[in-house]
């Protein structure tokens, strides 16, 4: 029914308004929802106010989308799309509450509807999930984050009807759930998934007294994300197990300390381990890609690489004070090298990584500063040292000629002859700290490429000569301001001395063991 019948009809029933009359409580009801209602939609709440029926139907029952704050006496039909155990609290006056959550649907939207006490009961122990049901004498307040709530005392009713003839205006689920691949800082989102790794539970201090959070990675398609729960959630899903199907209603997504976006489980979430896997999440079979394939913002890799370069643990304070922990590596496949970063629970596999060793890199994500791409691996990544299943022997890239350098968003193994002494001085960086950096040029026969070798590495350039043939491996390459090529040393790069005239004596860290 569209906006011209419904006004006729309210007029036909309310002859004591005018056209004008009715047209300024339409404006005033679009007033007061901030411009979320239509006029139809504005116009169908006026019904409501005046008791206006048509056909023997009450404009009471409207469309989802169509809800706003502090309507009394409302009618809404819709599919139950989740539905929450019932919860106990106690209200200031020391009685005690019972709540029960159900997401209803329409093609219109969704909503959450909060049965109190009475009603909350009368479904313990039963499901509506997947019926559609009328819920009468309903009606609605802002939630904690402002969106609107239906709420069922003891005057509303819920009737369960027939659904087989509702399904396109009532879709089902998976009409609602939000592809991991597609997450959005911020956003509340409904996902589904298999818990990807065992499910990890700690405890910590908090406040006096002791919290609990759950971490566990969910895969839906070909992406993987981290799932956490705090405290009282956390416990509910302590029965969550690798393989199990988890369905979360209502999740917060919200960045870890590398960035790395995360579904929450909040205290409003709808969070439920399925007996059966859902025939629409199907799982995509991974391949493991070649890091010379790797461009920025890529998610959820898998990679087959070897480590090369195994740095210290490190720490990182955010602007919000907190700190996380993570050691960097040089890896690489036969492809090209890559640095990777491992955070937070990372670190205890990290510390058994040795140069050589063979990582299986799961739900890695890309990152990029300063025009150099790299692989994050926080809580919702896998990672495996020395998997089982790999029968090949991976092998390091080939030395990049500099002549043909065109990629310069990785690391690179360079090997050529200085043509002039090593220049070894101090710099101050950033923070005012003092490093020592020394500038070498080499010529490899296709070009010729100055580099700056930072702190460590620069100790050990001191007394090169022209002459030297040098290997480095892990060396970064970029343009400077007057676009020239430029490579820099980083934290993970090593220096081999091949040969010449200006040898530095017990140089170590050959890395011809490992070619």
């Amino acid at each position: 029914m569209n906006l011209e019948e419904i006004t006729r009809k309210i007029l036909e029933q309310r002859q004591d308004l005018t056209q004008n009359d009715l047209q300024d409580l339409i404006e005033k009801k679009k007033a007061d929802a901030h411009g979320l209602l239509s006029d139809e939609g504005a116009a169908r709440l006026v019904a409501q106010d005046l008791e206006v029926r048509v056909n023997g139907r009450s404009f009471s029952e409207i469309k989802i989308a169509d809800l706003v704050c502090n309507l009394s006496d409302v009618t809404v039909k819709g599919r139950v799309i989740a539905q929450s155990p019932v919860r106990e609290f106690r209200r200031r006056n020391g009685t005690l509450g019972k709540l029960l959550r159900l997401i209803l649907a329409d093609k219109t939207g969704t909503v959450k509807c909060l049965l109190w006490d009475d009603q909350a009961d009368n479904l313990a122990g039963s499901s509506l999930e997947g019926q559609v049901v009328r819920l009468t004498h309903g009606y609605t307040r802002s939630g904690r984050l402002g969106s609107v709530e239906l709420n069922c005392n003891e005057r509303s009713e819920i009737t369960v009807i027939a659904s087989d003839q509702y399904k396109q205006e009532y879709p089902d689920l998976q009409n609602f759930l939000t592809r991991l691949d597609s997450l959005r800082l911020g956003d509340e989102v409904n996902v589904a998934g298999i818990i990807d790794s065992p499910p990890k539970i700690t405890s910590f201090a908090k406040e006096q007294r002791e919290g609990v959070v759950l971490r566990a990675t969910i895969r839906d398609q070909e992406v993987a994300v981290s799932v956490v729960a705090w405290d009282g959630r956390a416990q509910e899903l302590s029965r969550l197990r690798e393989g199990d199907t988890l369905q979360i209603i209502g999740g917060k997504v919200k960045a870890d300390l590398s960035g790395s976006l995360e579904v929450h489980i909040t205290a409003d979430s709808i969070a439920s381990i399925l007996k059966e896997k859902p025939s629409y999440l199907k799982l995509g079979i991974h391949k493991h890609r070649p890091i010379s394939s790797i461009k920025p913002n890529d998610k959820d890799l898998t990679l087959l690489v070897k480590a090369i370069t195994v740095g210290g643990v490190r720490e990182y304070r955010k602007t919000s004070g907190q700190t996380s922990r993570y050691r960097p590596l040089l890896a690489g496949d036969n492809t090209g090298l890559i640095r990777l970063y491992l955070w937070d629970e990372k670190l205890e596999l990290a510390d058994a990584v040795r140069e050589g060793d063979i990582l299986m890199i799961e739900g890695g994500q890309v990152r990029e500063k300063a025009g150099e791409v790299f692989i994050s691996l926080g809580n919702s990544g896998k990672l495996t040292v020395n998997p089982e299943s790999v029968d090949s022997v991976l092998v390091y890239p080939n030395r990049t000629l500099i002549g043909q350098l065109l990629d310069l968003s990785r690391p690179v193994i360079i090997e050529g002859t200085l043509i002039r002494d090593a220049e070894v001085g101090t710099v101050q960086v950033r923070g005012g700290e003092s490093a020592k950096v020394a500038t070498v040029v080499l010529d490899d026969g296709s070009a010729v490429a100055r580099l700056m070798l930072w702190r460590e590495l620069a100790e050990r350039a001191m007394g090169l000569r022209a002459g030297t043939k040098v290997r480095f491996v892990g060396i970064q390459p970029r343009l400077n301001m007057q676009r020239e090529l430029v490579m820099s040393s980083t934290s993970l790069t090593t220096m081999e001395i091949l040969g010449g005239t200006g040898r530095i004596s017990n140089e170590g860290d050959l890395l011809s063991n490992y070619f």
